[in-house]
């Protein structure tokens, strides 16, 4: 009897192990789309360095600081945008064809004018997180994305300093 306990055991455990095995890969690849996104910490700090590089150079250089996927501004799925206070885009990280649109009336899938309300309330706040839908560059597919949105004040001119995190 202690025989066939044991060669049911050593079945069992080669049939289990194999499955466990899988799952603890699978935990590991579910675990890697995090690292390819950024996060509401390092969107922050993105947006902090955005912020004292403008103060330095002013918000005319702000579309050649920006520019580019290999720009120091660009990191995965985040980058910043700069906009005045109207809503035209001064300088947008990952979209430069952007830059000088009014996009104060812009809309998301589900029409609301994140824009606009991030102008709002960083207006009025200092600084505001609005939440939307949109295209995720990385998928293609409409993902949750929140903005990180903040007021400068640069050459006595009002604008909003923005980083958005996908969800």
């Amino acid at each position: 009897m202690s025989k066939l306990r044991l060669r049911f055991h050593r079945q069992t455990l080669l049939t289990v192990l194999p499955v466990l095995l899988l799952l603890v890969v699978i935990a590991f690849a579910a675990g890697a789309p995090a690292r390819t996104r950024g996060s509401d910490a390092e969107a922050l700090r993105m947006m902090d360095r955005a912020q004292h590089l403008l103060e330095r150079i002013g918000a005319e250089a702000a579309p050649e600081a920006f520019a580019g996927h290999d720009s120091a501004f660009i990191d995965r799925d985040l980058y910043p945008m700069l906009l005045d206070d109207q809503g035209t885009m001064i300088a947008h990280g990952w979209t430069a064809t952007l830059n000088g649109s009014d996009l104060k009336d812009l809309r998301d899938v589900d029409g609301k004018a994140f824009i606009r309300e991030a102008l709002d309330g960083s207006a009025r706040e200092g600084s505001t997180d609005v939440t939307y839908q949109w295209i995720d560059p990385l998928t293609g597919q409409v993902a949750r994305k929140t903005i990180h949105a903040r007021r400068l004040v640069l050459n006595g001119r009002p604008y909003m300093l923005a980083v958005g995190v996908y969800r």
